[in-house]
């Protein structure tokens, strides 16, 4: 009778927390359902959160356009700079050059060296150890010439670390909707570790009571 009454419990914590998650579920999907409108994409189009900074020299007359993406960088995970280099002569991409890409903190720093560029557009992936502000020079040459160093920054918010009740967490700033795919992830962290707790209690129980 008690191993009996045990595992109806069991059973009726385990169906309200699916139930709970369920529910939680479709709000957010309810949520996510907008109108379908149609744009047309510009090729030049940034992110107001991730602005394109700009160097400029006018004695070598050469434009350095720079961003980067995510617009939001998360520290261990890939980040891609990405640099567009014009000739102000001709107003269009400088042909043909060398570049050398440096990030640094002001403590440690990464160099990506002898990048071809054919086309004037170029990137690389850097995956930033840690928060704050980072540096990141690019230096163009041309043929036995260094035309242009230019400097830019880029901002790593800071991330809190992982907990049971927020294993997922998102930086300061980040929209606080979240995909369907994303939120069920998180539940279910939560979710499936109380189920499996209350399946090794059950099995105890039972095996205490033939004992």
């Amino acid at each position: 009778m008690y191993k009996g009454n045990l595992i109806n419990v069991a059973i009726i914590l385990l169906m309200l927390c699916l139930a709970m998650t369920a529910i939680i579920l479709a709000d957010k999907v309810n949520n996510h359902i907008a109108p379908m409108t149609f744009a047309q994409l510009s090729k030049n189009t940034t992110s107001p959160l991730n602005k394109t900074q700009e160097w400029t020299s006018q004695k070598d007359a050469v434009r350095i356009l720079f961003t980067y993406q995510p617009e939001r960088p998360i520290i261990d995970t890939f980040t891609k700079l990405e640099f567009n280099v014009i000739n102000l002569t001709s107003n269009e991409n400088l042909k043909d050059f060398d570049a050398r890409v440096v990030v640094t903190n002001g403590q440690r720093l990464f160099k990506f060296e002898n990048i071809t560029v054919p086309d004037g557009d170029f990137s690389v992936e850097y995956i930033f150890p840690d928060d704050g502000t980072h540096q990141v020079l690019t230096r163009i040459d041309k043929g036995t010439s260094a035309l242009v160093l230019a400097s830019f920054n880029v901002f790593v918010p800071h991330q809190a670390p992982p907990s049971i009740l927020n294993p997922f967490p998102t930086s300061p700033g980040s929209e606080s909707g979240e995909e369907p795919g994303v939120l069920l992830s998180k539940i279910l962290a939560i979710v499936l570790p109380i189920a499996g707790a209350l399946g090794l209690v059950i099995i105890f129980k039972m095996g205490k009571a033939k004992s």
